[in-house]
């Protein structure tokens, strides 16, 4: 059996490779502006799905199209930030990169996606790996580079920008 599971893991993760090198360039490309900056970005990215391969579904999915594009957008945003050191890389120019989160939300949902999605790009990011795929604050905190107290700091201010943008009284206690 353990020699089957590594030709399935094998086979899903060279499929996921397959379906999302050129997107995940263009992401990595549309931030760094640099050919070889955007592979390293590319290829970090991919060492770092491979860290939390488990959390991957089906490949072709919206939910792991996203989480890819989640992923490769901010390793290329470190590689951008760790180049230029003092300098914050804006939301403008962070919304050139294809935005692939829209889920094809039904009805009820609607306003929730598109409040989410009208979210800065450090709380869209952190609220997509928490709720859309599933991982605990530890794992956005490696996954994004940052610390465990940043990540529930992000989801504390997400939810509290939410609860305005929809007109309630959210309540930032729920994790």
């Amino acid at each position: 059996m353990g020699i089957h599971y590594k030709r399935e893991k094998k086979r899903k993760l060279e499929l996921l490779y397959l379906t999302y090198r050129r997107l995940m360039f263009h992401v990595a490309y549309g931030i760094l502006k640099d050919e070889g900056l955007a592979e390293d970005a590319v290829h970090q990215a991919f060492l770092k799905i491979l860290e939390n391969f488990d959390k991957v579904g089906d490949i072709l999915s919206h939910k792991s199209k996203s989480y890819v594009v989640t992923i490769v957008r901010n390793v290329a945003i470190n590689m951008y930030n760790s180049r230029k050191r003092h300098s914050i890389i804006s939301l403008e120019e962070t919304k050139s990169c294809i935005d692939v989160g829209n889920l094809e939300p039904t009805d009820d949902l609607n306003s929730l996606v598109e409040a989410v999605m009208n979210l800065t790009i450090i709380y869209k990011d952190v609220i997509k790996l928490k709720y859309i795929h599933e991982f605990s604050s530890i794992e956005i905190a490696r996954v994004l580079g940052i610390s465990e107290m940043a990540v529930r700091k992000r989801i504390e201010r997400a939810k509290r920008m939410l609860a305005e943008i929809l007109g309630g009284e959210g309540d930032s206690d729920e994790d």
